[in-house]
């Protein structure tokens, strides 16, 4: 035995003299521990073996083997018993295949030329790491590890370096099969739009779509009229082609076809009038000056041939133009009827498309209230005031020379009214922790107006001072006018004639005559949510007494017309239609005039004329969408509700001083749906922000203003009585509200 390892050790020494970097190998029947200590003094590496490494191996070597190779030659014999060899340091081990890679191996960035096991970091491009993880796994040895680092596209493989070779060649044969290139074909006859579809279904048919790196990715702008490719070179060369044959110009551009184009919120007819006088002046923006026109009453469509494909295509002049675009409408289906070329419909489309968009509406809340101005005089006497007016503010205003403040509306009610508006959330300890948006709907400033004409009404009512004669409500189209009439159609004699039979008989003709009032409204959307109102009102009246009979009477008209611009929400009012009418009166004093013959003494006659006042009040509200108006109803329900506990209360109080009751001064709360939203406290100078503020409720003030403008009677006068707390919930308004209320 130790004569064989001389003479192999004799073989090496001369053979490694002759040849510096090769060696020729014959172990015959040599044990493996002993081959790998005579591999360790030929390459000069120190190896440790931990225990006897037990069998035997053959190698002969027909040509000289590359000393660099003797190490890897070694790890192949030692898999044979699932070993191997990894590097420590100055020296190498043998330790099982399995904990090869928990032996600290070396970490490098690229694949070292040693024979032993080691790490490698890999950057993908193109490649998803955790794919290529998945493919390349089956083609590594058991022992082997790989890990994907997915953020930074990393892949970490650990193997012998000859498989780490072979690994690398496969990833970069795939990230350049991955490798992408863009290209953009700006069309130069044809339009992006006709031909894109056709493109991506070509694309589809020509390259496998299961096949990533052969797929073509086809988009398009039609800004600059390009198509944009994404894909390998091979295939973005095959699909230009393609294209090309289609951006061709020819005849086919011209062809006229028939469309059909549904509208959504137009007229058609006014859709027609407006396109058969726009289009024509778009010539320049037609493919080669396509132009149009709309057909005339009884006019025919231009026939039309049927191709080969079944589509209708019109006769292309023999002068080489492009022929008119024809347009007809379908009432019945609200719908355009187009005959045009591609350039000419894609035109119509988008002017069709810019103005068939959901219309403004504006919704208008009228008052139409008959006022008798000596009745409302007496007003002032029966509760002690010298006067009433109407404030620029919109306050009711029964003393305007007391010098007392008008009754305002706070900051913080008007932020619950306000619907659609931002209000403050404050929490326990009254810091502003965030902000809250009810609703898209919202009431504007005008709506103090509101409450201060209630009132108005409310007192006049009561005292017989006026009569609402009708509460009608329209939704206006935006630009368009509306009516609404009230009153009653009488018959009037226009011609009667005696009978040419020798009978007694009179013929006589009517006519049907309507009397009453007429209200013309258009309203016209402005800026910032402004309405401008075209209104004209007529109001017809018969005559008490005119005529020799009741079918011959005489009528009076009276009218006004105006224009007014006002907020969103802001009540406008018109009034001068006054109407004067004489009767006779008797006053007498009681008792000493009822006596006989000398009662007359204590009598008095009179003539009384009364001034009979019509007001009109109008409220209009913008509505954006059409679902705004549901909520603008339930708004105005709730409010009607809060108008009504306030009237009680103000008119309550107002009677008491009537009487002469006096109370002791209060705090008057008022509430809906379990929220305060209006209260009135002592006299005092108005806070900016509400201490305390309990997030389930919302309290608001009503306060006197200090402003010198405005003079009036206020009506705190009458309400400003101790405090203590009335939750009008519990008081019998007489009024039910009930959801979803239509107008």
């Amino acid at each position: 035995m130790r004569l064989s390892k001389i003479v192999l050790g004799v073989f090496l020494a001369l053979s490694f003299q002759a040849h510096a970097e090769k060696v020729d190998i014959n172990f015959n029947n040599l044990n493996i521990s002993d081959a790998i200590k005579m591999v360790g003094k030929i390459t000069g590496k120190n190896i440790l073996i931990d225990g006897e490494i037990k069998g035997k191996i053959n190698f002969v070597s027909n040509e000289p083997v590359e000393k660099s190779q003797l190490i890897p030659i070694i790890n192949a014999i030692l898999a044979t018993k699932k070993m191997t060899l990894v590097p420590k340091g100055d020296y190498l081990q043998v330790v099982k295949m399995n904990d090869a890679s928990g032996e600290g191996l070396p970490v490098r960035s690229n694949i070292s030329k040693g024979g032993t096991m080691e790490t490698v970091i890999f950057q993908l491009k193109s490649v998803n790491t955790a794919v290529i993880r998945t493919k390349i796994k089956p083609l590594l040895h058991k022992s082997a590890k790989v890990v994907s680092f997915k953020k930074n596209n990393l892949l970490a493989i650990t193997a012998y370096p000859h498989t780490l070779k072979s690994i690398k060649k496969l990833i970069d044969k795939i990230e350049r099969g991955e490798q992408k290139k863009s290209r953009i074909i700006t069309l130069q006859h044809a339009l992006v739009k006709d031909i894109f579809s056709n493109i991506q279904s070509m694309s589809k048919e020509l390259f496998a779509q299961d096949i990533i790196s052969e797929r073509v990715s086809v988009m398009k702008d039609d800004s600059s009229n390009s198509i944009i490719l994404v894909g390998n070179s091979r295939n973005l060369n095959r699909l230009v082609k393609y294209i090309e044959q289609l951006d061709i110009e020819g005849e086919e551009r011209d062809v006229q076809r028939m469309y059909v184009i549904p509208l959504q919120n137009s007229n058609v007819e006014d859709m027609e009038k407006i396109l058969s006088k726009i289009l024509p002046q778009m010539t320049g923006n037609l493919a080669r000056g396509g132009s149009i026109h709309a057909i005339a009453k009884g006019q025919k469509i231009p026939p039309t041939h049927r191709n080969a494909s079944g589509m209708n295509r019109s006769p292309i002049a023999k002068n080489g133009k492009v022929q008119k675009a024809v347009i007809a409408s379908d009432l019945e289906r609200n719908a355009l009827i187009v005959l045009a070329n591609s350039a000419q419909i894609e035109n119509i489309r988008e002017t069709v498309k810019l103005l068939d968009i959901e219309k403004s509406q504006v919704y208008i809340k009228a008052k139409i209230v008959e006022v008798n101005t000596n009745l409302a005089e007496n007003i002032g006497v029966k509760y002690g005031f010298s006067g009433g007016a109407i404030t620029s503010n919109g306050v009711f205003s029964l003393l305007a020379s007391s010098g007392a403040a008008p009754l305002a509306i706070s900051s913080e009610l008007m932020g619950f009214l306000n619907q659609g508006g931002t209000k403050t959330i404050y929490n326990d300890a009254g810091n502003a922790i965030g902000t809250e948006t009810n609703s898209r709907f919202a009431f504007d400033s005008g709506i103090k107006e509101v409450f201060s004409t209630g009132i108005q009404l409310d007192l006049l009512k009561q005292n017989g001072a006026a009569q609402v004669l009708s509460e009608p409500s329209v939704l206006c189209t935006n630009n368009k006018a509306s009516s609404i009439y009230v009153g009653q159609t009488q018959s009037i004699i226009t011609q009667s004639q005696q009978s040419t039979q020798g009978s007694s008989n009179v013929l006589n003709n009517y006519s049907r005559e309507d009397i009453g009032i007429t209200l013309n409204v258009k309203p016209r959307l402005s800026s910032n949510n402004k309405v401008s109102l075209e209104v004209e009102t007529t109001i017809e009246d018969v005559l008490p007494g005119s005529g020799a009979a009741a079918d011959r009477p005489t009528t009076t008209k009276r009218s006004v017309k105006t224009n007014a611009i006002v907020n969103h929400g802001e009540t406008i009012i018109l009034g001068g239609l006054i109407k004067t009418s004489t009767g006779k009166s008797s006053t007498r004093v009681p008792i000493l005039g009822d006596i006989p013959i000398l009662g007359r003494l204590f009598t008095s006659q009179g003539e009384a004329k009364n001034k009979i006042n019509v007001v009109i009040y109008l409220t209009p509200y913008i509505i954006k969408k059409s679902s705004d108006l549901k909520t603008l109803r339930k708004n105005l329900d709730e409010l009607d509700s809060i108008q009504q506990k306030f009237n009680k209360i103000v008119l309550d109080k107002l009677e008491k001083r009537r009487l002469g009751i006096t109370e002791d001064r209060r705090h008057v709360t008022f509430s809906s749906q379990s929220k305060n939203l209006l209260k009135v406290t002592p006299d005092e100078t108005p806070k900016s922000n509400i201490e305390n503020y309990i997030p389930a409720e919302i309290e608001s003030e009503v306060y006197e203003d200090d402003s010198p403008v405005i003079r009036s009677e206020s009506i705190l006068d009458s309400i400003n009585q101790q405090d203590r707390d009335i939750n009008l919930n519990e008081i019998n308004t007489g009024i039910e509200y009930h959801e979803g209320t239509t107008f």
